[in-house]
């Protein structure tokens, strides 16, 4: 095979390629679930990557008591959490193949991202996530402790200036 046709076909491979990252880029991008509570009061919407993007509340949530209403947006939050793992899969199938390397991998990220079922309803306050939840990074840990006070001591006000010549240890 001469250089000018391996090159010609590598550009079409190339472009293939691109073509197709272009279409799971795209497709991705539109994917959204919406779910609602029970009792119609709380949608939630999510990305494809589970990630919140909407929220409704009904305004018979006012007579609710807050720490349920937390607790039912947390469950409804899971549930179209839950549901996004198998509408990107659904979706995706065509483009990178079901039992393709990328689709499991794919899977794989959104899946582990995903609380469990008993996650919500069981933590501080009686509803906030107990384990890692879906976008948490490695920089949500809490800040260090400050560090402790320095045992240099201050200089009397009466002698704090610039030009005092003394040490500032004592």
């Amino acid at each position: 095979m001469d250089p000018d046709q391996l090159l010609s076909q590598f550009e079409g491979k190339l472009a293939q390629a691109q073509a197709k990252s272009d279409a799971i880029r795209e497709n991705l991008a539109r994917l959204q679930v919406t779910e609602r509570s029970p009792d119609g009061q709380i949608a939630v919407t999510v990305n494809d990557a589970g990630n919140l993007v909407g929220l409704e509340l009904g305004q018979a949530l006012q007579r609710k008591d807050s720490a349920a209403v937390a607790q039912d947006i947390m469950r409804t939050l899971q549930a179209a959490q839950g549901r996004i793992a198998t509408v990107v899969q659904e979706s995706m199938a065509p483009l990178v193949g079901e039992d393709s390397e990328t689709m499991h991998l794919m899977m794989a990220k959104l899946r582990s991202a995903q609380p469990s079922p008993q996650t919500y309803g069981s933590g501080a306050g009686g509803w906030g996530p107990t384990e890692p939840r879906l976008g948490a990074i490695e920089d949500d840990a809490p800040p260090p402790p400050p560090p402790p006070p320095s045992p240099l001591r201050r200089r009397p006000a009466e002698d704090d200036d610039d030009f005092g010549g003394g040490s500032i240890l004592r």
